[in-house]
């Protein structure tokens, strides 16, 4: 049971020898005052750290990071070696502060340049750094009296910090081979101790540190494993902001801490107060607060290149805070932040600002779209947390449909396929082993996983996608070909599957095709069954590795597709059948939409034309000099008219029209005798008065109009 790692024991060992008081070498201006400088007086000469100042710096650094972020259960041993090992502070919390340590370096002051470097030793240090790792901590105490009898299982684990200027790599190696039988006889005496705890694992970080401008006599060497128990490290750095660079990039791996630049930060300049530019901030916190960028892959990584090295931080853009910040915000994490630089203005402002009690929001910075407000900082009882903002979708609000998927808005899912293939690949407990064909053991996890790849090699999500899965005859064989033996009944139910489906073809059955998104009355049948068959095809072709029965089904598959000839002709007969009826419904539906034009067009002619002869009729009538009135045209009877030509045309609606009134009028009265009687057409007046008078009607001048 691993309840405490290697970060819950950190042992920093710094050498104080006499060669520790060398300089650096790498100059910092003490005089910074150039422009007001009055003329005659000397600039003050450039100073330098020494490989001891340099040492203490970095690793105070490195412990201000540990507990600004990690306030409790992390904690710091901290050993000065010369003459002897000089143990500055314990495990307890109270000790664990920077204001404990710094006064306890103070108090041992520089080292001496003019002692005697015979008697001073790193490893004295090496030595109180073991048993330190040994003794219990306030927590290892807490937990293995909760736990009583199985106060074993707490686990002590730890890693030491060796910060020196070694002479070679050999002097290295002694370094690490002291530590290893140091850790050796303690574990024994711990053994038999109730105050100490064995040591089960340790990292060892050896740092070498030399002056700028000389040639290292180390080589670095990553993480090595000595022992089962001991981890060795070596590390060549050059001294000053080298080794600070060093540092914060081993607490960073050593803590699990990532990095978050703050851009765009509005600053007013100290010179000028009316004006404001803008500044970036650096923090350091746990990486889980980049676990959401890690999942949506959207993670804004850049690079700071420090001395040549490359160091990934996370990108945020500073949003304007409100006046009164009262809002509650949906937070899925808070994590404590440590500048950077600590001492810089823009981090100074920054943090008094927080302490203020204001908080600041924080944007992804993005080329196009909306802002996505991602995280915000924040402070709570004097202590600075940078809060992780959901920027997905709340579990408190109701769920998603399944039309708002990444496919948009799509509504025909198969669903309740999916529920069954859901039911189909549940796992449950796996209690009796099973071995493979090679008489390996089968990993329950592993035939779990090979499952639903063979269930999900061919599966399409949408109905509008797929015949075959939509049609009840297939559901046989789609079910058995997944398999990854498939029996002689298996095999023959396959093939039956098959024959079913090319007598539904011979029958010319409908198949159940989406036509949604297509115009007209979808593709034709003949096409239908070449998406059926090609689909079909598709599905055994993607297991038709599992065995050699897959590939039987296969073969019956492509030899049911391959029709002979007389079938591809009556096929063809078909087709050129549909395309006929197609055409000649087209030209039916043509004519009947032309049809009512065409007749109004008829009558409207027909009515024009009366109007016409009417009108010349009424001119002829007034005029003085108009002729006699022509004879009026005979009544003709119905049989005598005549009969319009089919040759012709249809009859138009006028003629209908004609012929009706005319039959109805026939039938209401007598015909005229006269009309009767004529002769070619011709009938006599006043014949009574000729039979009377014995005189001729042309006689008198009575004679009527013939």
């Amino acid at each position: 049971m691993k309840i405490f790692s290697e970060s819950h024991k950190t042992v920093f060992v710094v050498d104080h020898c006499p060669y520790m008081a060398e300089s650096c070498r790498q100059h910092v201006e003490f005089d910074m005052l150039v422009k007001n400088r009055t003329q005659g007086i000397i600039p003050l000469a450039p100073i330098s750290k020494s490989l001891w100042t340099c040492s203490v710096e970095s690793s105070m650094e490195y412990c201000r990071i540990m507990y600004d972020i990690f306030p409790f259960k992390k904690l710091v041993n901290f050993i000065v070696s010369d003459s002897g090992a000089h143990v500055l502070n314990s495990w307890t919390q109270e000790d664990q502060n920077l204001q404990e340590l710094m006064a306890a370096l103070a108090a041992v002051g520089p080292p001496n340049p003019r002692a005697d470097p015979e008697c001073c030793s790193i490893l004295h240090g090496l030595v109180a750094a073991v048993e330190a790792l040994c003794k219990i901590t306030e927590y290892q105490h807490e937990a293995r009296t909760m736990l009583m009898e199985n106060a074993e299982r707490v686990g002590n684990r730890g890693r030491i910090i060796c910060i020196t200027n070694a002479k070679s790599d050999s002097h290295v190696r002694m370094l690490e081979d002291c530590v290893q039988e140091t850790i050796h006889e303690h574990n024994k005496l711990a053994a038999n101790s109730d105050h100490l705890m064995q040591i089960q694992k340790c990292e060892l970080v050896l740092i070498h540190t030399y002056p700028v401008g000389e040639d290292s006599l180390v080589s670095d060497r990553p993480k090595k494993e000595l022992s089962p128990v001991l981890t060795s490290e070596v590390h060549s750095v050059r001294a000053g902001r080298h080794l600070a660079t060093k540092l914060n990039v081993l607490v960073q791996q050593h803590f699990d801490l990532a990095s978050t630049t703050i851009t765009n930060i509005p600053m007013k300049e100290e010179q000028h107060a009316n004006t404001s530019a803008n500044y970036d901030v650096e923090l350091l916190h746990h990486k889980e607060a980049h676990v959401d960028f890690l999942k949506s892959g959207d993670n804004h990584i850049g690079g700071n290149s420090r001395e040549g090295t490359f160091k990934e931080t996370v990108t945020l853009k500073w949003c304007t805070p409100r006046t009164n910040s009262v809002e509650l915000h949906y937070c899925t994490g808070a994590y404590r932040i440590s500048p950077v630089d600590v001492n810089s203005r823009p981090s100074s402002c920054l943090t008094n600002f927080l302490l203020n009690g204001r908080s600041v929001l924080l944007e992804q910075p993005r080329k196009s779209g909306s802002k996505v407000i991602s995280h915000m900082l924040s402070s709570h009882g004097g202590e600075i947390f940078l809060h992780v903002l959901s920027s997905s979708r709340s579990i408190l609000e109701d769920p998603p449909s399944i039309s708002e998927g990444c496919g948009g808005r799509v509504t025909d899912y198969r669903i309740t396929d999916f529920g069954e293939f859901m039911r189909e690949n549940r796992l449950t407990p796996f209690l009796e082993p099973r071995y493979k064909i090679d008489g390996s053991l089968e990993i329950p996890l592993e035939r779990a996983k090979d499952q639903l790849e063979k269930h999900t090699r061919y599966w399409p999500m949408i109905i509008s996608q797929t015949t075959i899965f939509n049609m009840q005859a297939v559901v046989p064989l789609a079910s058995v070909i997944v398999k990854e033996a498939m029996s002689d009944e298996d095999v023959l139910n396959c093939q039956k599957t098959i024959y079913n489906l090319v007598d539904m073809e011979r029958k010319n059955d409908p198949l159940p095709i989406s036509t949604v998104g297509t115009r007209g009355k979808g593709p034709k049948r003949d096409e239908q069954y070449r998406i059926m068959w090609n689909e079909l095809e598709t599905l055994v072709r993607a297991h038709i590795n599992n065995s050699d029965k897959h590939q039987r089904v296969l073969e019956c598959l492509m030899a049911c597709r391959s029709k002979p000839p007389e079938e591809e002709e009556r096929k063809k007969r078909g087709r050129k059948r549909e395309d006929k009826e197609d055409k000649s419904e087209k030209l039916g539906k043509d004519y009947e939409s032309d049809k009512p034009w065409q007749e109004s067009e008829r009558l409207k002619g027909l009515l024009d034309r009366e109007k016409e002869e009417l009108a010349e009729a009424e001119v002829i009538k007034d005029s003085p000099d108009s002729p006699e009135p022509p004879n009026k045209k005979p009544l003709i009877t119905m049989d005598e008219m005549p009969t319009v030509e089919k040759a012709k045309g249809p009859m138009s609606l006028l003629s209908l029209w004609s012929n009706r009134i005319n039959t109805a009028n026939s039938r209401k009265h007598q015909e005229f005798t006269g009309r009767l009687n004529s002769v070619n057409n011709k009938a006599e007046l006043y014949q009574h008065l000729k039979e009377e008078n014995g005189m001729e009607t042309t006689e008198n001048g009575k004679a009527g109009r013939q």
